[in-house]
């Protein structure tokens, strides 16, 4: 079995061969078919978030095939499609039963060592970036026969956490205005987001000119680019003082700060970006003090089990777009390719597929 794994920061990532065990009770074994390449796999590489433990096996957007199912599992059976989930839900503890299942407090959200490379352990949670993998089976999301799972595999992150920052965590209601700093695969989601709220004005934001025009396909109805002026201060003259919401989808905290900066007096700026770890962000206090809010929003506050069928049912009826969002294809030995176009900006999403 073959898999991209992280050896060290900073260096291409080779694709190895590795040994993979048989699913454990609760556990199934995928094949998978389609894997997102997101920019929060960059960053184990580039520095902006450590491992846990290396080597690493990358990848975390997928979907696939079950080809295996551990002792216990009931929910799917082998040839089941899968979109896979960030996070298993256990459905029973606190922030399950209180509707927040993406934050679901039974499993652990540490490395384990089901794969091995010649026999030593090789660390991972569910990694996409492979030709199987192996997952909770609380984390599979099974969807109907006919789904194209190299498309679907979007909604495992990359559209459910922009959609869902703006459907389920901000709450955005119709007519509001939202600023959405990075039009990145997320960041475009995030634009899809306000579209299907029905939001009012939906201001793009960002440094490269490609990305913006990408965002003027998902719906967005005003452009900012940074490089060429101030976002905060045109973000103000747009809406006439300050949108109602802005969100932060790149992972910098300066940029936390001016979407906090952007938003009106009872304003609420969400943090989306994965920020870099130990890092603070500073803000000013006045400003919470005028009744505007900083939250944040982890994998969209996504109720996995629900929220994807919703996404593949309004992809299905024409009102998602999730094809014009994979601007390219690549096999897995060409995961380096991949980032590069990703840091070059040239893509909104490449989608590794697995004959």
């Amino acid at each position: 079995m073959r898999a991209a794994v992280l050896e060290q920061p900073k260096v291409r990532v080779p694709v190895r061969d590795l040994e993979i065990q048989e699913p454990g009770q609760g556990e199934v074994l995928l094949d998978m078919v389609g894997a997102g390449v997101c920019h929060s796999d960059y960053h184990f590489i580039d520095g902006h978030m450590q491992p846990w433990s290396l080597p690493w096996v990358l990848g975390h957007e997928g979907a696939g095939v079950v080809r295996e199912i551990g002792p216990g599992v009931t929910s799917v059976a082998p040839g089941d499609k899968i979109i896979l989930s960030l996070d298993a839900m256990c459905g029973y503890c606190r922030n399950c039963s209180l509707g927040s299942p993406a934050l679901c407090e039974t499993y652990p959200r540490v490395p384990v060592t089901r794969m091995t490379l010649d026999g030593q352990p090789t660390y991972h949670i569910r990694p996409t970036f492979a030709e199987q993998t192996i997952a909770f089976a609380d984390a599979c999301v099974k969807v109907p026969d006919d789904t194209n799972l190299v498309v679907g595999c979007l909604i495992s992150c990359g559209v459910i956490t922009g959609v869902g920052a703006v459907v389920n965590r901000a709450k955005v209601e119709p007519g509001a205005s939202m600023a959405v700093f990075g039009c990145g695969g997320v960041g475009l989601n995030v634009v899809q987001g306000g579209v299907l709220a029905s939001a009012g004005k939906i201001i793009a934001v960002d440094t490269v000119p490609y990305k913006l025009e990408l965002a003027e396909q998902m719906g967005a109805t005003h452009f900012v680019n940074a490089a060429q002026e101030d976002p905060v201060e045109r973000i103000k003259e747009i809406t006439g003082g300050g949108a109602d919401y802005a969100f932060e989808v790149v992972g910098y905290p300066a940029l936390v700060r001016q979407a906090l900066d952007s938003v009106r007096t009872t304003g609420t700026a969400v943090v989306v970006g994965v920020m870099p770890s130990g890092q603070d962000i500073s803000i000013e206090g006045w400003h919470l003090l005028q009744d505007r809010a900083l939250i944040g929003a982890f994998h969209g506050s996504a109720r996995a089990r629900v929220d994807f069928l919703w996404l593949l049912d309004l992809y299905n009826q024409g009102k998602l777009k999730l094809d014009e969002l994979i601007s390219r294809s690549r096999p897995l030995d060409e995961i380096n390719e991949a980032f590069d176009d990703m840091i070059d900006g040239t893509v909104a999403r490449t989608v590794l597929v697995f004959d």
